[in-house]
């Protein structure tokens, strides 16, 4: 039997990860991306609840697991909202790397089906929170939240018209 080894790196980083966007009598639903724990100089910042999809993980059990771990709700994935991909240079990543990121972000509407509002223990955000929609530029936040919102209003703009 043959054993390979470690694939050679390709000089550059993949990550994939799934998100919820979810909306509620024109409030969304934000978590707290905070690492002042492990960096005190870290600015935190609002941002979709969701993070990293595991080994074999379906991205929409992901989406699941992660909004429930950041923000103590349940949820139910109602559509696809898209695949948002991105680059991030290497000088640019939180952490010190030589390679850049390419990112692969799958980003669902959902809607809560239980649970309680309650902050993350131990993880990447430290808080969870509701906010008007129309209250989001006054956050500090991360660029995906804009996106998100834009394509959730597209979203249900064209479903009103039908």
């Amino acid at each position: 039997m043959t054993t390979l080894g470690p694939p050679a790196h390709r000089g550059f980083d993949t990550r994939l990860a799934a998100y919820c966007v979810v909306v509620q009598e024109d409030l969304i639903l934000l978590a707290l991306w905070d690492m002042r724990a492990r960096d005190p100089g870290f600015v935190p910042r609002w941002t979709l609840p969701g993070g990293g999809v595991e080994l074999g993980e379906q991205t929409d059990a992901a989406a699941v697991r992660e909004v429930e771990e950041e923000t103590g709700y349940q949820v139910r994935i109602d559509r696809l909202l898209t695949v948002d991909t991105g680059l991030i240079p290497a000088h640019k990543r939180y952490g010190a790397t030589e390679h850049p990121l390419q990112t692969a972000a799958v980003l669902y509407a959902a809607t809560v089906s239980g649970g309680e509002l309650r902050f993350e223990a131990d993880g990447t955000t430290s808080e969870a929170a509701w906010f008007p929609l129309d209250a989001i530029g006054s956050l500090n936040r991360v660029d995906r939240v804009d996106t998100a919102i834009k394509l959730y209003r597209e979203t249900v703009n064209h479903e009103s018209c039908r």
